[in-house]
């Protein structure tokens, strides 16, 4: 059976990311994270024909390994810090997949625990994400699919 979580990791599989600078970047149609240190994360996905359930949208998040986290995120999400600085990372990152894909600020997010399982629902969609070191960089990918009928497009 193929399920969504092997959608996304196939889609992490066979669509790499792009990791520049962000001056030297030019794709529009991709979903994008900027780091710190001035490169831009770029994920493209290529658009899914009707029938295979298609992902109602894609987001990446990034964030450089090594930077420190901020003491106030550290007081907030001291829990996250158990596993390390790199722990913390990719839970931060998942929950900005999150932020994105449900279209919930961020800024709220932060004021509520990370979130450490996927899936996660919230906000009428179901966001299934994945973390990974890619050299110096913890990224985030997501996929989601909507979890709420929208009855007024029934015909």
């Amino acid at each position: 059976m193929d399920t969504r979580a092997d959608r996304l990791a196939r889609a992490v599989r066979d669509h790499p990311l792009v990791i520049e600078e962000r001056t030297d970047h030019r794709c529009v149609a991709g979903a994008h994270s900027y780091l710190a240190d001035g490169r831009v994360v770029c994920w493209v996905l290529p658009a899914r024909p009707s029938t295979d359930e298609p992902a109602q949208a894609h987001a990446v998040d990034a964030e450089l390994a090594t930077q420190p986290v901020p003491p106030r995120l550290r007081a907030r999400w001291s829990e996250a810090l158990e596993g390390g600085t790199d722990r913390f990372w990719a839970l931060w990152c998942a929950t900005e997949v999150l932020a994105k894909l449900a279209d919930e600020p961020m800024v709220m997010l932060v004021h509520r625990a990370p979130v450490t399982a996927s899936p996660v629902s919230r906000g009428g969609v179901e966001v299934h994400w994945l973390v990974r070191r890619v050299d110096d960089v913890v990224v985030a990918h997501g996929l989601s699919w909507a979890t709420v009928v929208d009855r007024s497009r029934a015909t």
